[in-house]
């Protein structure tokens, strides 16, 4: 089987992570090709830490009309997701997003819309979904046990 060519956009602190693991060999399906990032100092990053293979960009766009990916891990800003995450599907390309999906319902929804008229497969990243405590949370707040949720702060 070949293996997946994966991009990332961003790569700050979670963008980092995931990029490291993939060039460590933790996901043997992925082979990382392509980054995307604004920062100087982090194209320096990913020249030093991950290899002189990976093809480095400045533009998010031009790294998804590239050809180069056929999956994207998009790890920036709350605000961006979606328009990442948008313009990967309409190209047919595969996408991760890190947690938030966005900030803007109207903006989640309308991703999630792309998401099902496209043929890519779609995905956000909850890695907290099967902590203890969380679904100890979700167990209760299901049961009505505190009856009706009016409020929540985390």
């Amino acid at each position: 089987m070949e293996k997946i060519r994966l991009g990332i956009i961003g790569i700050g602190n979670m963008g980092s992570t995931h990029a490291k693991k993939i060039v460590g060999g933790k996901c043997p399906d992925f082979e990382l090709v392509a980054i995307a990032d604004i920062k100087e100092e982090r194209h320096n990053w990913a020249k030093e830490t991950l290899g002189e293979n990976i093809k480095l960009f400045y533009d998010a766009d031009e790294m998804i009309g590239s050809g180069l990916i056929d999956a994207c891990l998009i790890a920036v800003p709350h605000y961006d997701p979606p328009r990442y995450a948008i313009a990967c599907m309409q190209k047919g390309i595969h996408v991760l997003v890190e947690k938030p999906a966005g900030v803007y319902t109207k903006q989640v929804m309308e991703m999630n819309e792309v998401a099902k008229e496209s043929n890519a497969v779609f995905g956000i990243m909850m890695n907290q979904r099967t902590n203890c405590i969380y679904r100890k949370m979700r167990e209760i707040v299901k049961s009505g046990e505190l009856g009706e949720i009016r409020r929540v702060s985390w």
